[in-house]
């Protein structure tokens, strides 16, 4: 019963950090979509990365979100390939690409990697 409980609350505890990044990714979005158009360019996404005032770089490590690279952060985003980032691709790429890679993320593309590999041959 105490075991249920405790995943009761981690459960709940994530949902909430959640819901809380999203918030945080919402308004980063909007201070990076100047024009007001709705959507970011990777020109957009880059000069607000590289103005230390802010401090987006920052914000992105403490999600755990590799921004060093901002053209490749940019394409993971860009989910349609429009070459324009909306705020749900946003969110929603930015949620998936959160958190360290996992052993087993890692182990299925590599066996993805390999099936193509053999596919191609």
């Amino acid at each position: 019963q105490s075991s249920q409980h405790y995943k009761d609350l981690l459960l709940q505890e994530k949902m909430v950090n959640d819901r809380l990044n999203v918030r945080h990714m919402k308004e980063i979005f909007k201070i990076m979509d100047v024009d007001g158009s709705g959507s970011i360019s990777a020109d957009e996404m880059a000069d607000f990365l590289h103005r230390p005032e802010f401090e987006l770089q920052s914000y992105f490590e403490a999600l755990d979100i590799s921004a060093s690279d901002t053209n490749t952060l940019f394409q993971l985003l860009d989910g349609d390939g429009s070459g324009e980032i909306d705020i749900n691709e946003f969110c929603d790429g930015c949620m998936r690409l959160q958190g360290t890679a996992r052993s087993f993320d890692l182990h299925m593309l590599r066996y993805e990697n390999i099936r193509a590999n053999k596919r191609m041959a």
